[in-house]
């Protein structure tokens, strides 16, 4: 048997285990267990010593970043564990840091290895180089793009979420009560995490890190300024149900502004578009009517030179109108 065939099966059925595995995860059997054994000491009557309430706290910041321990303790020694972890809970995907690693080597492994079904060769082998490093890259960009419509879906309910809150606190419910009740009234994603927070709250957590954890999962700016007028009403007092409207106010004129500038901007947006795709454009139609006058920017080194500074050209426009066109309200 061709060795080719064997290391290509082996590469897919390490591909397809790692996506597997990724999605997956854990048995139910071996979660609830977890969460048997954690709350065990809240129960009355449990046998052992109650424990205090750092080491309950200490318990509850715990991060496994894998199902298998001892990948779980080799990722904890390093510190861009935790931010991947961190930005894993922002995109809403339930999956720990080894299984999300697992998946982007198993779809790398996967684009490595299809350039070489249909050609063996040193060219390919350098396709193969390249096409390995984009299908690493590609579950970060999908996992970028679900973050980012994660946070524009929040922003967009932190608007009614303090109505609701508001509300309930001029009916005379306390704050963490206001918050239970906008959870039950909102729906995902917003009503998740107010729901998360909730729970690690009766858990130990006192409301203000509850609160903080909140918004460090949901990275929301308009979010931190809620939290901020949250903490400071804590500490000096005043009237929250106001303070609330008035944030809530502050936040609508802001997503009015908002819509005012895409509105605004959305023709310099499409003229970037047509001016950056024109060269490209314009370059695939002289490859299809004339391939061999076209073909000397590949084999001449001043062709090189010239397509590389292109490409170069074009990559430094699109971040020139991307920064021109990022107005921060």
């Amino acid at each position: 048997m061709d060795p080719l065939l064997i290391v290509i099966a082996a590469t897919v059925l390490m591909a397809v285990f790692s996506v597997v595995s990724g999605t997956l995860g854990l048995r139910p059997g071996d979660d609830s267990h977890q969460i048997e054994t954690r709350l065990r000491a809240f129960r009355p009557g449990s046998e052992g010593p109650v424990a205090r309430t750092e080491d309950k706290i200490a318990r509850l910041k715990q991060r496994s970043y894998s199902g298998f321990p001892v990948l779980s303790a080799f990722l904890a020694q390093f510190k861009g564990s935790e931010k991947v972890a961190l930005q894993l809970e922002r995109a809403g995907l339930p999956l720990r840091v080894g299984e999300y690693y697992m998946i982007r080597w198993g779809v790398a492994a996967l684009f490595f290895v299809l350039p070489l079904v249909f050609a063996q060769s040193l060219l390919m082998l350098l396709v193969a180089a390249g096409a390995g490093l984009v299908g690493y890259m590609v579950p970060a960009f999908w996992i970028s793009a679900k973050r980012k419509g994660r946070m524009t879906r929040n922003n967009a309910q932190l608007g009614e979420m303090l109505g609701l809150v508001s509300n309930s606190l001029k009916s005379g419910y306390g704050l963490m009560q206001s918050f239970e009740f906008a959870a039950k009234q909102m729906q995902p994603p917003l009503a998740l995490e107010l729901r998360r927070m909730l729970r690690e709250a009766n858990l130990g957590l006192s409301a203000e890190d509850s609160l903080n954890a909140m918004g460090e999962r949901i990275d929301s700016k308009d979010l931190d300024m809620v939290l901020i007028a949250i903490n400071i009403q804590r500490t000096v007092g005043g009237n929250l149900a106001e303070i609330l409207d008035q944030v809530a106010s502050t936040m609508r004129e802001r997503e009015r502004i908002r819509g005012e500038i895409v509105t605004l901007t959305s023709q310099q947006k499409m003229t970037g578009i047509v001016i950056g795709g024109l060269p490209v454009m314009m370059f695939l139609i002289f490859m299809v009517m004339n391939p061999g006058y076209m073909s000397l920017l590949f084999t001449e080194m001043a062709g090189r030179v010239m397509l590389a500074m292109s490409v170069g050209l074009e990559f430094l426009g699109y971040l020139t109108i991307k920064r021109i066109m990022a107005i921060e309200i």
